[in-house]
């Protein structure tokens, strides 16, 4: 009964966890915030911005592939496209992403890095990388302003910042223009929001390269807004990593400046290309998204636990074998001769026993042994009893129809007979 009990438990329990893990649905972890996705339509998602470029009849397209997919995508144009995409990203490019890339602006399209330097998003934290993917992406170099202006015992002696320590309210920062330039028709000023403290940058880049800056930050008057080239195409930075999302987008003149930055960019068939790959939304199978599910742990340690109940609860440990009895030759008799009444019928083996005993006497008379019975021949021999032929007589023609005849009692005629026939 315990045993039976302890099924059901277990059989409840892997139902339950099938259910939770695979068809029930899944909650979103309460501390998880909405990233710059296309498709997002919280906070932090650019759904505004798309719906607002689909309503103007703009190609607008989800990037879930990786940056090499861009030279050889089907339906877009090779140039008048433009690329937003954020940082800091979620799932880093790879060197060979970055070459297919530069490749592909060079050609006559456009990239607007949006990042998260003079403000820090929600869904970015912790970031220490994003000046460096700058670099990566423009070529443009980043420093640390405060860093560099402070002494090295003033810096050395100062308290560490709790740097990922969330603000009790947002702070709103400005972007302001620096001078007339089409991307900056109709702007003059630029919101964005942190939610997490953010230091404050500038512009470290070699003399060869050549970085326009086209907005700065207000507080601070450092640039915040660049524009520079690789080949025929254009990269535009945004030191601020909020301005177009949904929460943003309608507030002061972010609308205005991403409509510029549409306006100049994107060719007549041109498309606008929102790098959601980079942000977790692939369509190419995910390894590391696979393994770091958090419903694969659960299943995993679910399984665990049931085994271990399992093992601990209803498997018994067998007893010590015992020694096999010697082997007797009776036992070795009797093993053969249930080997072979399971083999042969008894019908089968009458027959067979027939067959050989008029065998015997075809062969000692010169005859054809095909076991023809000799009826005639055993009377007319004198040596036989009639009483016992007719006793044979009978027991084979119970076995020609298929009766059943005692094979000991047919045993023992036919040794008798032998024993008068010698």
């Amino acid at each position: 009964m315990k045993d039976r009990w302890l099924t059901l438990l277990l059989a409840v329990g892997a139902f339950a966890a099938f259910f939770r893990f695979f068809v029930g649905p899944v909650a979103i972890e309460a501390d998880e915030h909405s990233r710059p996705l296309s498709t997002e339509t919280r906070a932090n998602g650019y759904f505004a911005m798309r719906r607002w470029l689909e309503s103007e009849q703009l190609p607008v397209t989800e990037l879930r592939r990786r940056y090499d997919w861009l030279l050889r995508a089907p339906g877009m144009p090779a140039t008048g496209n433009l690329l937003i995409t954020t940082l800091p990203h979620k799932r880093h490019a790879r060197p060979l992403e970055m070459s297919d890339l530069y490749e592909w602006v060079a050609r006559g399209n456009a990239v607007v890095v949006v990042a998260g330097l003079f403000d820090t998003p929600e869904w970015g934290i912790p970031d220490t990388d994003t000046p460096g993917t700058i670099r990566r992406f423009s070529k443009i170099g980043i420093r640390d302003h405060e860093q560099e202006e402070q002494p090295a015992q003033k810096r050395s002696d100062a308290p560490p910042v709790p740097v990922f320590a969330r603000l009790s309210k947002p702070k709103r920062s400005v972007m302001k223009p620096v001078a007339e330039h089409p991307l900056m028709q109709g702007v003059r000023a630029v919101h964005a929001l942190s939610e997490y403290p953010a230091g404050t940058f500038d512009v470290n880049t070699p003399r060869h390269e050549a970085v326009l800056t086209l907005m700065t930050d207000a507080d601070s008057g450092l640039g915040a807004f660049w524009l520079t080239w690789i080949g025929d195409g254009a990269v535009i930075v945004s030191g601020y990593g909020s301005v177009f999302t949904n929460k943003l987008l309608a507030q002061a003149d972010n609308a205005a400046l991403a409509a510029n930055i549409v306006a100049a960019h994107v060719g007549p068939d041109g498309h606008v290309i929102f790098d959601d790959v980079h942000q977790g939304a692939a369509s190419f199978y995910d390894a590391e998204a696979f393994f770091g599910d958090p419903r694969l742990h659960a299943s995993f340690w679910w399984v665990i636990g049931l085994w271990l109940l399992w093992v601990l609860g209803s498997t018994r440990l067998p007893p010590p074998p015992a020694h096999p009895a010697p082997v007797r030759e009776q036992a070795f008799v009797d093993a053969t001769g249930n080997f072979l009444a399971r083999v042969a019928g008894r019908r089968r083996a009458a027959e067979r026993m027939f067959s050989g005993f008029f065998n015997d006497l075809r062969r000692a008379l010169g005859e054809v042994p095909d076991g023809r019975p000799l009826w005639a021949w055993m009377r007319a021999s004198g040596a036989v009893q009639p009483a016992d032929v007719d006793r044979l007589q009978a027991l084979y023609a119970r076995v020609a129809v298929g009766k059943r005849v005692d094979l000991v009692v047919l045993h023992n005629q036919l040794q008798q007979l032998r024993k008068q026939l010698a």
